[in-house]
This record gives C-alpha cells, structure tokens and sequence, in this order.
C-alpha cells in the first residue's frame, strides 16, 4: 500500500470523484492494487458493502485475516482486523477513515509452547477453558501453579492471577507474581474487549482508535507503525 504511484493514482481518482456522492472507486482501486501485492501470503481479505453504505460513500465492512504473524518471537496463529465503515474523504490529500476498528489475535498451544522454549521462561504457559495456567517446577517437580487472566496496563499485556498453589495448596495471592508477558506494545489506544480461551488457545480482541490517515505514499508505514505488529504488505 506504500507504493507512491499507487496511492497517487487513488489520489488523482478520488479527486475526479470529488464530486460524486460516493468517491469509492479509488479506494477500491487501491484495495485491489494493496491485494495483489499481497499474493504472496495467503491473506484472506472481506468486503461487505450495503446500497446504503454505497450511498453515503462507504464500505460496511473491510476485513483482512494473516496467517502466521511473527511478534517478538511467539507466532501468531492468525490475525483478524476489521473495519467498519470505511470510506474515503476527498482532499488534498485525501483521508482514509473507518470507525469502529478491531483487531482478533489467535494463538495456540503449540506456538506457545515452542515461543517458551525459545525465550528460555521459566515456566509453562498452558492454554485452558479457564485461562492461562502458569506452571514452574524444579527438577520435573511441579512446585506451583497460578492461573491467571490477560489485562492491559498501559500498552502492554499482562497476567492477572485469580487463584494460585504452592506445592498442591492454595496459596495467598502475592503482588508480585502479577507479571508481565515479553510481547510487543499493543497498537496505540488499545483495550481489550473480549478474551474466549479454550484448551489448547486463546483468542483476544482488541478496540483500536478510529482510523483516519491522509492517504499519501507513506500510508503503509503509519499503517504498520499504528498497528505494532509486522503484517505483510504494511512496509
């Protein structure tokens, strides 16, 4: 989406349509154009469009799903982003807007597992209907368990123990073990809205601010820097 003749091309296009009720061509010239240069990874894009949105000018729904998203180590299962009427603003430049936006992050127990390893942590983040249940032991003894849920503080995620045992008894919650994991910075003005864990996965949804660029050469980098996590095609 980075590419200058790309979005010039869109600039020049929307600009023709400034005086259309509905200057949709050009953005979708340009999801088309930001779709092919994404061949290469098997990304699985979704347009929802109303006669009513069509009207206003805007797309219902844009929706864009990554496999396999590389963050600081632990893989991603898939990346979901949505976003809800989305429209472009004539102008000079022209504005790319959408509102409200989300993100989904899938991850499994496998990933995870192999992300542990990797960062060498000291325990074991298992995946379950509860929530995430962190084990530590020392010479394959199994000396404690706390399960905990995922929150936000500030732009990072963190572990929020709801009960914890030592050695097979309950133990007092300590102020301490309340951690954080060594993720990247959520995308700016992220909240969690929605945690659906599962045996073997977790799934989080995340509201992000309203989207509103001008849509100029360098939109793919804000994009990118906007979402902190290094989707293909946002370079």
């Amino acid at each position: 989406m980075e590419d200058p003749e790309v979005v010039a091309a869109a600039t020049a296009a929307s600009d023709e349509a400034r005086d259309d009720p509905a200057p949709l061509a050009a953005f979708l010239s340009l999801v088309d154009d930001a779709a092919s240069r994404l061949l290469d990874h098997p990304i699985r894009p979704r347009v929802n469009a109303s006669a009513q949105g069509l009207l206003r000018g805007e797309l219902d729904l844009v929706q864009v799903e990554v496999p396999a998203v590389l963050a600081a180590g632990l893989v991603l299962d898939r990346i979901v982003v949505r976003a809800q009427r989305l429209r472009v603003v004539p102008g000079l430049p022209p504005r790319i807007q959408a509102a409200p936006v989300s993100l989904r992050a899938y991850v499994s127990q496998a990933n995870v597992d192999r992300w542990t390893h990797t960062a060498r942590l000291p325990m074991r983040l298992a995946l379950t209907e509860e929530g995430v249940l962190l084990t530590t032991g020392v010479g394959g003894i199994r000396m404690s368990e706390t399960l905990a849920d995922l929150e936000v503080s500030g732009p990072f995620l963190r572990l929020a123990p709801k009960r914890m045992t030592i050695v097979g008894l309950p133990a007092p919650m300590l102020r301490f073990v309340r951690g954080y994991l060594p993720l990247p910075p959520l995308p700016k003005g992220a909240r969690i809205t929605h945690v659906q864990p599962g045996a073997g996965r977790l799934a989080v949804t995340f509201s992000l601010e309203a989207l509103d660029e001008p849509l100029t050469p360098d939109i793919g980098r804000r994009l990118r820097s906007a979402t902190r996590l290094p989707i293909p095609g946002l370079r």
